[in-house]
């Protein structure tokens, strides 16, 4: 192994989570020990991740809260009640001693230890009614439902079968923890924040306002990008989509001798799915069509420019030029964004941006309020230069400029600067 003298690499810092996300498979289930509204929000989340969801409560039906009653009645989850020798699948006889069944705490893991040993399928087991000042003891009770002897025992008992624990309100008794999770309605995108236990309230309160940052159109760009990474996959078995791990690696350059092979446009477009999803913006993400992916992944830009974006006959623009109707001469203007602030634009780049273009070839950093000033009906490309693709992006804008202006439409090529960012910049 060769190690190069100048390489030097972060050093772990431990008292961190991994942060999973987990899918469920056919017939794989939760158990939940609880019967109260705390029950009922781990009943709703496995239930959202299409997880079967058995729910143990003393008591059965009678004792649980009204939405898990209300969810069993419907069928979407079991309840069952471990003073029940016998369930749907069947459990072993439960011990007696001196001929005295056993009860309360004892039962119950007694229970926990035949459904576990007779239902495979359980891949994790919530315990909720541990949780301080509720469940079925009295309102504002100041100790747990569950004594804590209790709860080991049950620890003990999934421990022994491999079957990870969450243990409300004791974070020793815990395998993993429940993030506090917002799921964008009709979108594959959930967003989570854990605290490791430490603050479950303040995680909550911190989830809430990064949720009202969200872009309103983040997770139809997540359901987008979904779309255009399965398009990029299509044409070949070769799945090198962990080439892509990062936007800034070189994007492979295509043959122009039409040579390129089933995997070689397979990286390709997965590396450029990676790099669109780091740079373009939310709205245009959001707003790929079929043939704008298409377009996207063959290298075409966005769309195509429709007849009614083309300009109209005798079109002046500021500076007095005239669009000729007669040999179809278009005009081609190059325009600042600005500091950034669409407020802060030139009167004269406003009013090109929002008046008189038909195309609108934008680098990668211009503000996304600047190019929200744009019109909906007027089509933007954004460059793609990213990271060994800077030289042919760069050619991709100038074709595409001088293809729109020869069939007489407007182009306004919009650039960024930030004398920060200069040095480091490829030309765009």
């Amino acid at each position: 192994m060769h190690l190069s003298p100048h390489a030097t690499f972060p050093d772990a810092q431990g008292g961190a989570s991994l942060v999973l996300a987990f899918h469920a498979r056919p017939q794989t289930a939760i158990l939940i020990l609880g019967s109260d509204q705390l029950a009922a929000s781990r009943a709703f989340s496995a239930l959202e991740a299409e997880y079967q969801v058995i729910v143990m409560a003393s008591g059965g039906c009678a004792s649980v809260c009204e939405e898990l009653a209300w969810r069993a009645d419907r069928g979407q989850l079991s309840i069952v009640d471990p003073e029940t020798s016998v369930y749907s699948g069947g459990l072993s006889p439960i011990p007696t001693s001196i001929g005295t069944p056993v009860s309360g705490y004892e039962l119950d893991a007694h229970a926990l230890a035949n459904y576990l040993d007779t239902h495979l399928s359980v891949r994790l087991v919530f315990i909720t009614d541990t949780v301080l000042g509720g469940g079925g003891g009295s309102s504002g009770s100041s100790t747990p439902r569950r004594s804590r002897a209790s709860a080991e025992q049950l620890y003990d008992l999934c421990r022994a079968r491999r079957v990870p624990v969450n243990t409300t309100d004791m974070p020793d008794l815990c395998d993993f923890t429940m993030p506090s999770a917002h799921r964008v309605p009709g979108a594959p995108l959930q967003l989570a924040v854990t605290t490791n236990g430490q603050g479950c309230r303040l995680g909550s309160r911190i989830r809430r306002e990064l949720v009202a940052h969200l872009p309103h159109d983040a997770g139809m760009a997540v359901a987008r990008v979904g779309e255009l990474r399965r398009l990029a996959r299509a044409d070949s078995e070769a799945d090198d989509e962990h080439h892509a791990s990062t936007p800034n690696h070189p994007v492979p350059q295509r043959n122009l001798n039409g040579e390129e092979t089933d995997a070689e446009r397979s990286v390709r477009r997965m590396r450029w799915v990676a790099q669109i999803s780091e740079y373009w913006s939310y709205a245009h993400l959001s707003s790929l069509t079929k043939e704008g992916m298409q377009n996207v992944l063959s290298g075409d830009g966005l769309g195509v420019p429709s007849e009614s974006a083309r300009c109209d006959v005798g079109k002046s623009s500021r500076h007095g030029l005239l669009v000729a109707p007669s040999s179809l001469r278009g005009t081609i203007f190059l325009v600042g964004s600005g500091p950034g602030h669409p407020g802060l634009l030139t009167v004269a780049t406003h009013d090109i941006l929002t008046r008189q273009a038909d195309l609108v070839l934008s680098d990668k950093l211009v503000p996304a309020a600047v190019l929200a000033l744009v019109p909906k009906n007027v089509e933007v490309r954004i460059a793609r230069k990213f990271p060994g693709n800077a030289e042919g992006a760069q050619q991709e804008m100038m074709e595409a400029a001088i293809d729109a202006a020869s069939r007489g439409l407007t182009v306004v090529r919009v650039r960024y600067y930030n004398p920060q960012l200069s040095a480091l910049s490829d030309g765009t």
